[in-house]
């Protein structure tokens, strides 16, 4: 036998055990009773534009836009995902492992805690529940306050235009942006599908803090998740091809033992949003 040859079996075997080892860890996933069984729509399951646009497509891959509270107080709320919230303070840091024992009002202190590395984390995504009722209820409270401001300052282009953005804004809150928050961290996914056993409502994934010092006080924010990305079979993609081009879609996914989603169905939908602005 060859060098060659030698070093051709070699690899066919690693690429063998390697496709064996992830069947393998597939399977595990899928064992039992899923962890979380949710249905998601374009507003949170995002597809790439190139998809959208194009007839022909050899692969999918959709990503998985959450939010949290902290983003609904930027006024282009619900493009990105991320950010720090009131939630993650000092005491939720202590859980996750990190050492908060210092004051941030020190200088030192708190260059030490901008260096700190991230810890892992699991993550609650609440769908459609109150966190996301909040961020319409804040979306309706500015456009009241921009239409109080017109009508105190009659046929000022300013306020016309601020009570346009704000319908803008709140039209967006209601049909297009996002209704998955960040509502909880914490060590262990075991405790926290206690404390949250909606198992259609809360997903539990895995995810990484990282500390900051904002305004001189500790905070954390979430740098992301472990998992963002959901590969669409084949027979799922003309139903969200059809979504995507017309109208919208829904996927029902599934969440097993190592938080890896599968999608179980997929289906396009009618209903035209109101057009982004």
């Amino acid at each position: 036998m060859t060098r060659h040859t030698r070093i051709l079996i070699a690899g066919a075997v690693l690429i063998l055990a390697g496709n064996a080892a992830a069947l393998i860890g597939v399977a595990y996933n899928r064992s039992g009773e899923p962890d979380a069984v949710i249905e998601l729509s374009d507003r949170e399951l995002t597809s790439p534009y190139s998809f959208r646009s194009s007839e022909e497509n050899s692969g999918l891959t959709l990503h998985l836009t959450w939010r949290s509270d902290r983003d609904v107080q930027s006024s282009f709320a619900g493009i990105a995902s991320g950010g720090a919230s009131p939630w993650l303070n000092k005491d939720k840091l202590a859980e996750l492992g990190f050492d908060v024992s210092a004051s941030p009002q020190d200088p030192a202190a708190a260059r030490r805690y901008e260096k700190t590395l991230p810890r892992k984390a699991y993550v609650v995504l609440e769908f459609n529940g109150p966190a996301y009722q909040a961020a319409v209820q804040q979306r309706q409270t500015e456009l009241s306050a921009a239409q109080t401001l017109q009508a105190n300052n009659p046929g000022k282009i300013e306020f016309i235009e601020r009570v346009k953005s704000a319908q803008t804004q709140l039209d967006n809150e209601q049909h297009n942006h996002s209704r998955l928050f960040a509502v909880d961290v914490g060590p262990d996914r075991e405790s926290l599908r206690s404390r949250y056993p909606g198992r259609a409502r809360y997903l539990i994934l895995p995810g990484q803090v990282r500390l900051a010092v904002t305004d001189k006080e500790l905070t954390g924010f979430i740098t992301g998740l472990g998992v963002d990305t959901i590969n669409v079979p084949l027979e799922n993609r003309a139903a969200i091809a059809d979504g995507a081009r017309h109208a919208h879609y829904t996927v029902r996914l599934a969440f097993g033992k190592r938080a890896e989603p599968w999608i179980m169905e997929a289906r396009a939908e009618g209903n035209e949003s109101p057009a982004k602005e």
